[in-house]
């Protein structure tokens, strides 16, 4: 794995899209790096399936033009903040070693983008811990943020994504099952 500049969480495939994406644009845009997290492989999703998901979050990725992307495979419909899968996160916050994390807001009608908001913030934490063991070197980022999804809140600070709009839309249709 490469370290990156940004991490940008998602509970299931498409709400980084949804959430951040035009942000994540920007700065590739203006030469940073970032990638994609998703902690769920959206299998309680109405449409689509597993396989459909996985393939258009890949597509989403390469318009986005993220650095990586991966899937925690943590089950869709019950994300936890429990120790398995703060390890889980802790282990990728440190492998990518970014300066700024982004997660879903954590007041959300989706249960699972409350939860998993919960659990990456802690784990941002954690992973500063030395004594937190998983063979990697200690390392918390120096940045968090939310970005908004469901509710929404006052923000500290608004990025202007008009011209990253189409192609942040593109990154979205990227997801036919679901849109």
């Amino acid at each position: 794995m490469r370290e990156v500049d940004v991490l940008a969480f998602g509970p299931h495939p498409d709400d980084v899209e949804l959430g951040c994406g035009g942000t994540l644009l920007k700065l590739a845009d203006r030469g940073y790096s970032f990638a994609i997290i998703d902690l769920t492989r959206g299998e309680m999703s109405t449409r689509g399936t597993v396989e459909m998901r996985a393939a258009e979050a890949a597509a989403a990725a390469r318009v986005l033009g993220a650095t990586a992307r991966e899937n925690l495979a943590l089950a869709d419909g019950d994300v936890r903040n429990d120790h398995e899968s703060r390890q889980k996160v802790v282990e990728v916050i440190r492998a990518y070693r970014p300066r700024l994390v982004f997660a879903p807001y954590y007041h959300d009608r989706h249960p699972d983008h409350s939860h998993a908001s919960e659990l990456i913030y802690e784990a941002a934490f954690v992973a500063g811990l030395r004594r937190y063991e998983t063979g990697q070197e200690s390392y918390r980022p120096s940045q968090f943020a939310y970005y908004m999804r469901w509710y929404e809140f006052e923000p500290t600070f608004i990025v202007d994504i008009t011209e990253q709009y189409e192609r942040k839309m593109q990154a979205i249709w990227s997801y036919a099952s679901q849109f």
